[in-house]
């Protein structure tokens, strides 16, 4: 595991590989690593806020992120032919929730979930003014 702040792009790469670890898990960590969108609104997804074609996630009633091709692709498995439900879901069939989550990615990788909110631009510029812009005052080593 690496020993700064942030986990680096290979890290979470190679956790989200693992096909050890549920879909729905690597799939959840890949939005939180590429978007700003939090978990909660993450988890609240359902399976009628996907616009997967146009690379999209409708979040709220005026609220939309767009995603990756990689993210898309990962959705549309987890989704598989579900027209309704909840996008997320746990190992019993309902809705994943955010204790799940953060205890599975906890027990994989040794860190909070929270890391992920720090995502991509904050590994590739880490810089006191983007944690603050962020919600947080960390370091930035």
């Amino acid at each position: 595991m690496n020993e700064g702040c942030l986990p680096t792009d290979h890290e979470i790469v190679s956790w989200l590989v693992d096909i050890r670890i549920p879909l729905a898990h690597r799939v959840l960590w890949s939005l939180l690593d590429e978007s700003e969108v939090r978990i909660g609104e993450l988890l609240n997804l359902e399976v009628p806020d996907l616009a997967l074609d146009d690379l999209m996630l409708h979040i709220a009633e005026s609220k939309e992120t767009s995603i990756s091709e990689k993210a898309a692709t990962g959705l549309r498995q987890l989704v598989g032919t579900r027209q309704q439900g909840p996008v997320f879901l746990g190992p019993n069939g309902d809705r994943l929730t955010s204790s799940e989550a953060a205890e599975t990615f906890w027990a994989e990788t040794g860190m909070s979930l929270h890391i992920l909110r720090h995502g991509r631009l904050d590994r590739r510029s880490p810089s006191p003014t983007r944690h603050m812009l962020r919600g947080h005052l960390t370091h930035a080593s």
